[in-house]
């Protein structure tokens, strides 16, 4: 090396502050990363060599984000050890639905009336403190609670969905469309009656499915205007189909459809909604698809309900269900699932299947991971309630709670105080009722005999009696007195029975026949004999009358009176 070589090590090639060079950030090898690399990666694509360790974490990590939860051995979810039941509905409890705190129950029959249940006030008597009629003759089919607990939606047979306060009262209503427009798209509303509704995880916004072959996206705070309308396919021809089912997912970002055609659609929140993201015929051809809900902790999987079977899907890849559990009948065209906090265990109602109402109703529990049955719970065993199928389900994630309406009308309540300590049902069911005000227990006396209650003793007319009626006398009403009339009867007035009415009827009358000169002059000899007002007063003064004849001169004299 010369001089000057090792002179320009010494001289500087650059100003300013010298940039160190940056380590590379080490790969993020999470459940979550790894599946979105699953999911964004292309076909094909060659990554470079990596250490084999971290091949091997990554590998087990996108395998375990494509599975859904997965069971947790022999441990049973369900916190059925005691039951309760609440009777406050006459038909079919349709919907049932928590708020977040757990505090306020809604729920809805096919009687249009939706009860409203206060946990934090209830006594084991389990009486429901108000009950509203959201509208008059419609059956109530689905209610939803809000995130946040603020507003209660309900969606009934009318075509307008209801927004109710957490204590009952009405808020407001969404609008109505034309009936007459064909076209969906073009109307500002549904047309036809509600078949289910959904709350978005982020708040504000409120989706509505109908039998007017729509869904609608709705602004909480625009009652009268929507913000978007999804029209659901078919592929029969200048028909439409009942969209019976919807949901959001947990983050928002997708709505699930299911149609009374068996299919199962699935559309992006944020659009655009000219066609569906996965269309697929779930179940039988013709079978009506009465629930779909995404798996909690989950978002690539999907439960739908049909007429006999529970399917699982993946979002992602719905050719084929994951897993498929069979003879499992539904009640009614909303009979619902419900969830586990953590998405491990699925309940579903089974129906018995025939027209004959069994004596307890079935609950069936499933592993969401398989959709294998574990057991069957039956319910009201240990309570008295009416015999009835399971329709709706309600799983509180908060509580760990469950509600299940019946198709006969009654609501039953499982909880395990040792897991959800003395909070919601487990909490009324040890309060005692209040005692009413007033009331008196029996100290073991014979018979109370008061004589001077018995109308032998009483006055006629007390004084506050008295005072309560009318004055009918002529002093206290300071009315005139009236003149004394002679005769038979009530202020002299003859009573006609039917005899005399009949009589008078026969009788002719002959006034026509009369001539009215001849009926005057029958008086004219009393009136010269006795006059009373004109002759009397000109006695003195004239007394053979004079007649003016000054008018008659213009007369001709052949109309002159004679």
């Amino acid at each position: 090396m010369g001089l000057g070589d090792k002179l320009s090590q010494f001289i500087p090639k650059d100003f300013g502050k010298k940039k160190k060079k940056e380590q590379p950030e080490p790969k993020d090898v999470s459940v979550a990363a790894a599946a979105a690399d699953a999911e964004h990666k292309p076909e094909g694509s060659a990554d470079a060599p990596v250490p084999e360790d971290t091949v091997a974490t990554e590998t087990t990590t996108a395998a375990e984000a494509t599975k859904p939860p997965t069971s947790t051995g022999d441990r049973d979810e369900l916190p059925d050890s005691q039951q309760a039941v609440m009777s406050g509905h006459k038909k079919a409890v349709s919907t049932i639905a928590w708020d977040a705190t757990g505090d306020t129950l809604a729920s809805g029959e096919h009687g249009a009336n939706m009860a409203m249940w206060d946990f934090g006030s209830m006594d084991r008597t389990f009486q429901a403190f108000r009950t509203v009629v959201p509208y008059e003759g419609q059956q109530i089919h689905a209610a939803r609670f809000s995130p946040d607990g603020a507003l209660l939606a309900c969606a009934t047979g009318d075509p307008r969905a209801k927004l109710f306060a957490p204590d009952g009262r009405a808020v407001g209503e969404f609008k109505r469309g034309d009936m007459y427009v064909m076209d969906m798209r073009r109307t500002t509303g549904h047309v036809a009656a509600l078949t289910s509704l959904d709350w978005s995880p982020l708040g504000g916004r409120l989706v509505t499915a109908g039998a007017d072959s729509t869904l609608r996206l709705w602004d909480c705070e625009r009652l009268h205007a929507q913000e978007h309308v999804i029209v659901a396919k078919t592929k029969t021809r200048g028909a439409r189909v009942a969209v019976t089912a919807c949901a959001y997912s947990g983050d928002g970002r997708t709505i699930a459809s299911a149609q009374q055609d068996g299919h199962l659609s699935l559309w992006p929140a944020a659009g655009p909604f000219v066609r569906p993201a996965q269309h697929v015929l779930a179940h039988t051809p013709g079978a009506e698809v009465s629930a779909a809900a995404f798996v909690p902790g989950a978002g690539f999987h999907l439960v739908s309900r049909g007429e006999r079977t529970v399917k699982l899907w993946d979002v992602r890849r719905m050719a084929k269900p994951l897993a498929v559990c069979e003879g499992l009948p539904s009640a009614g065209p909303e009979a619902g699932v419900a969830f586990s906090p953590s998405g491990r265990t699925l309940l579903v109602g089974a129906a018995s299947g025939t027209h004959i109402l069994p004596a307890s109703a079935t609950l069936a529990v499933l592993s969401t991971a398989d959709m294998t049955e574990r057991r069957r719970v039956q319910l009201g065993q240990q309570q008295q309630q009416r015999a009835g199928d399971v329709l709706s389900i309600s799983w509180h994630p908060r509580l760990d709670q469950v509600a299940v309406g019946l198709t006969s009308g009654d609501i039953v309540l499982l909880y395990d105080p040792e897991r959800g300590g003395m909070r919601g049902a487990a909490r009324c069911a040890r309060r005692q009722p209040r005692r009413s005000d007033g009331a008196v227990g029996s100290a073991g006396a014979g018979p109370i005999i008061t004589p001077h209650a018995l109308p032998l003793f009483r006055d006629e007319r007390p004084a506050a009696g008295k005072r309560r009626r009318p004055h009918d006398g002529p002093a206290r009403s300071q009315a005139p007195q009236m003149p004394v009339v002679q005769g038979h009867g009530r202020g002299g007035a003859i009573g006609v029975n039917e005899t005399q009415h009949i009589m008078k009827s026969l009788i002719k009358d002959t006034i026509r026949d009369e001539d009215p000169r001849e009926a005057l002059l029958r008086y004219a000899a009393v009136a010269e004999s006795d006059p009373k007002f004109i002759a009397p007063s000109y006695a003195k003064t004239q007394a053979e009358p004079v007649f003016d004849d000054s008018a008659a001169a213009d007369v001709p004299e052949m109309k002159r009176r004679k």
